[in-house]
């Protein structure tokens, strides 16, 4: 009889191990999983962050070319301003020097013209 009590003791003991154990497992399955879910969060975080900074440069940086656009769009049409500008105040002088040396002609025999 001291020896079936004994296994029986050696069998409950047991027994009790496992469900020691089981909970143990548990209890580590569940700050795993806590554990994850919480860095899911500091991950989203993270990046919900590092987006919003990216956004913002991105920004930024498309405000600034689209000054730099204006501003060249604003030099391009006074330098166009001033072109049409020497234009209009040369084009008088240009036509007047381009007849002149079409009408004037001074006819010359050429060199190797022979006159017998």
């Amino acid at each position: 009889m001291l020896q079936s009590r004994g296994i029986t003791d050696l069998i409950s003991a047991e027994k009790e191990a496992q469900g020691r154990i089981e909970e143990a497992r548990k209890r580590k399955n569940k700050r795993l999983k806590e554990a994850q879910n919480e860095a899911k969060t500091e991950i989203e975080h993270f990046k919900g962050d590092r987006d919003q900074r990216y956004k913002s440069l991105e920004q930024q940086q498309l405000g600034n070319r689209n000054q730099m656009t204006e501003e060249s769009n604003r030099t391009t049409q006074v330098q166009i301003g001033d072109l049409k500008n020497q234009y209009e105040t040369s084009k008088e002088a240009l036509l007047e020097r381009i007849l002149t040396l079409v009408c004037d002609i001074k006819p010359e025999s050429h060199i190797n013209v022979r006159i017998d």
